[in-house]
């Protein structure tokens, strides 16, 4: 029995954390299948850790949930309410 992680149980598992952390803090998001999240115009890669956003030609330095995190905090991202 190995217990080798593979690119895609790696990939898998990035995107169930990101997405659970996501619901924690009530952030509305969409999910691309199968490696992309989108919030608003901030579009997330939870295996890599990338983050962009729509009409900046290139990737944010900032990297992470931590680095998402900051991003939403700057875009002013509320938590929905219930």
């Amino acid at each position: 029995m190995s217990l080798a992680i593979n690119k895609e149980q790696l990939a898998a598992l990035a995107m169930k954390e990101a997405m659970a952390w996501l619901d924690q803090r009530g952030v509305y998001y969409q999910h691309f299948p199968p490696d992309q999240i989108k919030i608003g115009p901030i579009n997330f890669w939870p295996r890599t850790g990338t983050v962009t956003i729509d009409g900046e030609g290139q990737r944010r330095a900032e990297k992470g949930l931590a680095g998402l995190e900051s991003i939403l905090a700057a875009n002013g991202a509320r938590p929905r309410l219930f």
